[in-house]
C-alpha cells in the first residue's frame, strides 16, 4: 500500500475530472478527496499549470473550454481545447467575471412575475451552478466585481448600485457578499468617494485587492477595494483608452492610441504611486477589434478575437522581447455543433485560469 501522502501528491496533479471519477473508488478515497485539506493542495498544484478559459452564449446556454497557457519558451501553433461544460439558462451577456477559477454570470429568472436578474456562479472545472442571493437594493442598475482574498481563502462579490443626480452618474449603495460560510446573504458597506464604475471594463483581481475602472466628476479612476478589509483606496489617472491587466503579479495599465507604440503602465508600489513605462509594439490592425485583453504572471500580454469565428486565434505579445506569435485554438466548433464558417456571439477569454474544489456538492 502506497502512503498517504504519496497518494495526495499523485492525485493532486490530475485534472478536476479526474478527482471526480476517483472519489467512486471507495468511502475512504471520497473522504480525502473532498477533505478542505486536499482542495487546497489542489489549487496550490493546479496554480502552476494556468490555462486560458474560454466562455460564450450559444443556443440558451454558457460553454466554457480551457486549453494550456503556454510560456513564450514554447513553440505551439495549434492546440486543442478541452471542454468543461454547458449551463443552460437565460443569461444576460454583458457581465462575465473570472477569479481563482469561478466565473460570475447573471441570468435571467421570473421572480413573482418579475423578470430579475440572478447573480450565478460557475466552476467550469467541476461543472457546478451556483445560484446566489438577489441584492435588495432600491436601483435595479447594478455594477459587479468578483474578487478572491488569498489570505483567507475567501470569494466575494461587490456590487453597486448607480444612480443619475444632477447630470452625474455615481455608484451610490455598495453590498459585499461573502461565499463559503452557511447561506451567503448581502451586506451593506460604506464607501465616501462617489464614482461610477464603468460597464464596458471588467474588473480585475490581484493579490487580494479588487481593482476597476471608474470615473469621478468625469475624471478617470482606478477603483482598488481590498477583499479582505473591504476598504477602498482610489487612483487617478490621465489616460483615455486604456484596460487593466494582471502583469506578472502587479496591476498593469495597458494604454491605446492610434499609432503602433502602446504603452504598459505597471503599478509598482502601490502605497507611493511609482509606476514603470513599457512600450509596446505590435500592428494595430491586430489589435484594434480585440476586445479581451489580459496579462500573464510571466510576463505575456494576452488577447484574442472579440467573437467566435474560425479559425480562432490568441495572440501573446512577449513585453521583454517585443515579439507577437499567434496561436489557433482548434475544436470548439465540433463541441458545441456550430457552423465553423458562421460568427457567433461575443467570447470572454481569460488567462491565469486554474482549477478549483471549492463548493463542491
Amino acid at each position: 500500500t502506497l502512503p498517504i501522502d504519496l497518494i495526495i501528491e499523485i492525485l493532486k496533479r490530475l485534472p478536476a475530472k479526474a478527482i471526480a471519477l476517483c472519489r467512486c473508488v471507495s468511502k475512504e478515497w471520497d473522504s480525502l478527496l473532498s477533505s478542505p485539506n486536499f482542495a487546497k493542495s489542489f489549487l496550490t498544484s493546479s496554480s502552476t499549470r494556468p490555462q486560458l478559459l474560454f466562455t460564450f452564449e450559444f443556443k440558451g446556454k454558457w460553454h466554457f473550454f480551457s486549453s494550456p497557457q503556454l510560456h513564450f519558451n514554447e513553440n505551439i501553433s495549434v492546440v486543442a481545447p478541452d471542454y468543461h461544460m454547458g449551463v443552460s439558462g437565460d443569461w444576460y451577456k454583458e457581465v462575465c467575471l473570472s477569479a481563482n477559477g469561478f466565473v460570475y454570470l447573471y441570468e435571467k429568472q421570473m421572480l413573482k412575475g418579475k423578470m430579475e436578474r440572478v447573480p450565478v456562479l460557475c466552476n467550469p472545472s467541476t461543472g457546478q451552478k451556483i445560484p446566489l442571493p438577489k441584492v435588495r437594493a432600491k436601483n435595479n442598475e447594478l455594477r459587479s466585481f468578483l474578487g478572491y482574498d488569498p489570505i483567507e481563502k475567501q470569494f466575494k462579490v461587490l456590487c453597486m448600485t448607480v444612480t443619475k443626480y444632477r447630470r452625474q452618474i455615481n455608484s451610490r449603495e455598495h453590498h459585499v457578499l461573502t461565499l463559503g460560510k452557511g447561506n451567503p446573504s448581502w451586506r451593506k458597506i460604506e464607501c465616501e468617494f462617489p464614482h461610477f464604475p464603468q460597464n464596458y471594463r471588467k474588473g480585475i483581481c490581484i493579490n487580494g485587492i479588487l481593482y476597476y475602472a471608474a470615473h469621478n466628476n468625469f475624471i478617470n479612476v482606478i477603483a482598488c477595494f481590498n477583499v479582505k478589509s473591504e476598504k477602498f483606496r482610489f487612483i487617478h489617472i490621465d489616460f483615455n483608452f486604456w484596460t487593466l491587466i494582471n502583469y506578472k503579479g502587479k496591476l498593469g495599465v495597458l494604454v491605446r492610441d492610434y499609432s503602433d507604440n502602446n504603452q504598459l503602465w505597471v503599478l509598482d508600489d502601490t502605497e507611493k504611486g511609482k509606476w514603470t513605462k513599457h512600450i509596446l509594439y505590435f500592428p494595430n490592425m491586430i489589435f484594434w477589434n480585440i476586445k479581451s485583453v489580459w496579462g500573464t504572471d510571466t510576463g505575456e500580454v494576452v488577447w484574442a478575437q472579440w467573437c467566435w469565428k474560425k479559425p480562432f486565434y490568441v495572440y501573446y505579445y512577449n513585453v521583454e522581447r517585443k515579439s507577437v506569435r499567434r496561436v489557433e485554438i482548434q475544436g470548439i466548433e465540433e463541441k458545441v455543433f456550430m457552423d465553423p464558417a458562421a460568427h457567433h456571439g461575443e467570447v470572454f477569454t481569460f488567462p491565469n485560469h486554474v482549477e478549483n474544489l471549492m463548493f463542491r456538492q
